[in-house]
């Protein structure tokens, strides 16, 4: 009877040890929650991209389970949308988990929504919302916001001036200007373009360096072939086929500014001169 006994004492216990076990200390404090990182990134004439983290800070000594992110996108204090995130990961003690949540704002819902606000040249974005914490905490969500004002951005004008050289030559260069209408400087750091002659499509052009363009400057840029043997022979045959032969430009400049990276596409149709 004292064996038996005793073994149901040790059974007890030792379910007792595994009942606390299984269960998670209970958290009885806020994170603390902050806006790490808004900024635009990129602008083209269709959208702007923005870059937003929220950095969670587990200011308890257990782990701490989350349950969503509730958050909003304001532009000129006026709602765009609205979205909820709930790939959170439990964050350790005293630990913290930075959540990225990139967003655009298309550019025609900028100029729809507010038209007279854009002529002051400014466009305020609003970043804000909410982290809830796992329900069985009982605690309240923890609000975050920050705002920020880029200049609208005005797309830089690049303009064909001429080619020079023989299509099929090293000397082949293609000429454009470079206008920045803008009141902040810009860096024309990339052209990725074909060259299409009659039909035939070439991956041809590129820049040898950076163009730096200042706030209401103009600049010149050289756009020059990548050349081989093939590709010099398939060109010659291409124009010697067509005596008035047109090209078309198509392709993608790239810039950098303080407010993000800009991508303008080319599409343009001349003739060799």
């Amino acid at each position: 009877m004292k064996i038996s006994g005793l073994f149901a004492f040790s059974v007890c216990v030792a379910g007792f040890l595994v009942s606390c076990a299984s269960q998670q200390p209970m958290v009885s404090t806020q994170p603390v929650v902050s806006v790490s990182d808004f900024r635009s990134v990129s602008f083209t004439p269709q959208r702007i991209e923005f870059d937003a983290r929220i950095l969670i800070q587990n200011t308890a000594p257990v782990p701490l389970d989350l349950a969503r992110v509730d958050w909003a996108v304001d532009m000129f204090d006026q709602e765009l949308f609205n979205d909820s995130f709930s790939g959170l990961k439990r964050t350790v003690g005293n630990g913290t988990q930075t959540v990225s949540l990139p967003f655009h704002i298309v550019m025609k819902d900028v100029t729809a929504q507010a038209p007279d606000l854009l002529a002051e040249g400014k466009l305020r974005v609003t970043f804000r919302g909410q982290v809830h914490s796992a329900a069985r905490y009982g605690l309240e969500p923890v609000p975050f916001t920050q705002s920020i004002e880029i200049p609208v951005p005005k797309l830089p004008d690049v303009s064909y001036v001429g080619s020079e050289g023989e299509p099929f030559s090293s000397a082949f260069r293609l000429n454009f200007t470079v206008t920045n209408s803008n009141s902040f400087p810009i860096t024309l750091t990339s052209v990725k373009t074909f060259l299409v002659i009659s039909g035939r499509k070439y991956s041809l052009l590129h820049t040898r360096k950076s163009v730096d363009v200042q706030p209401g400057d103009t600049q010149p840029v050289a756009l020059q072939m990548e050349n081989s043997p093939g590709k010099a022979l398939s060109m010659a045959l291409n124009l010697a086929q067509n005596p008035n032969p047109t090209f078309t430009i198509t392709g993608t400049v790239t810039f950098d500014t303080p407010y993000g990276w800009v991508f303008i596409p080319l599409d343009q149709q001349e003739m060799l001169q």
